[in-house]
């Protein structure tokens, strides 16, 4: 199994002005299409690392970021699934 950490968005601005913000702040992040598993959200999404989660998760609600949900994405042989966490 694999599985990454992501952040989904409302609308493209959001995202971008969410990555921005997280560059600035050093942290390592990925501009991914949204998965399809999430079907509630904009066409990006922010990937993440899981030893960046919690401080991503406070920065994002320090500045006012709107966001749909955070979510780790399992891949298995046959599938994949989304589970939000927040």
């Amino acid at each position: 199994m694999d599985e990454y950490y992501f952040i989904s968005f409302g609308s493209t601005n959001h995202a971008l002005f969410a990555e921005n913000i997280l560059r600035e702040e050093k942290i390592d992040v990925t501009i991914i299409p949204t998965p399809r598993e999430v079907t509630e959200s904009c066409g990006l999404s922010i990937k993440i690392k899981k030893e960046d989660l919690e401080y991503v998760k406070s920065m994002v609600k320090g500045k006012g970021i709107i966001i749909k949900g955070i979510y780790i994405l399992k891949r298995y042989d046959d599938h994949r699934e989304a589970i939000k966490i927040d």
